[in-house]
């Protein structure tokens, strides 16, 4: 059942998601430092730089998810909890066509038994349910969509 307490719930595994990732990028980073750290330069000297650089990219990669992620933990931290007539960052919104939660943009989750949409306020659906109120319509892609219950 969709309710405040399954809104904080959720909240809660969306931040343990986030707080996972962070954690397993920063162990990709660790170990291609130290892989970097312990490649040795052979009589093939290109092999050893094309090596180490494409270890860098790795690096650099995992350094801009990890960066994402603190991103999206901080937005999850801001999110407000209080109730509202009008949807803002932080709200659940019961649609017939899917219920969303304005947090962080990580698309379709599975959480006990129920389909969410995480999106944020800045995505397209997210811009034109901002605003609105529970029993209003929003059209999206040529579709009028009701708000049946923001939580």
């Amino acid at each position: 059942m969709i309710d405040k307490e399954f809104k904080k719930r959720l909240k809660q595994h969306l931040k343990e998601s986030v707080i996972q990732k962070i954690k397993t990028s920063e162990d990709a980073m660790d170990s291609a430092q130290q892989a970097a750290n312990t490649e040795t330069r052979s009589t093939a000297g290109d092999k050893y730089d094309t090596s180490r650089a494409m270890m860098h990219l790795e690096k650099d990669k995992m350094a801009e998810q990890l960066a994402k992620s603190v991103q999206q933990l901080r937005v999850m931290e801001a999110l407000k909890e209080e109730d509202t007539l009008h949807i803002q960052p932080g709200n659940l919104v019961v649609t017939p066509n899917g219920t969303y939660y304005l947090s962080i943009s990580i698309g379709q989750v599975k959480f006990e038994d129920e389909v969410i949409f995480a999106i944020s306020a800045q995505s397209p659906i997210g811009k034109l349910l901002v605003g609105k109120a529970k029993n209003e319509d929003v059209l999206f892609n040529g579709r009028k969509i009701m708000i049946k219950n923001v939580l």
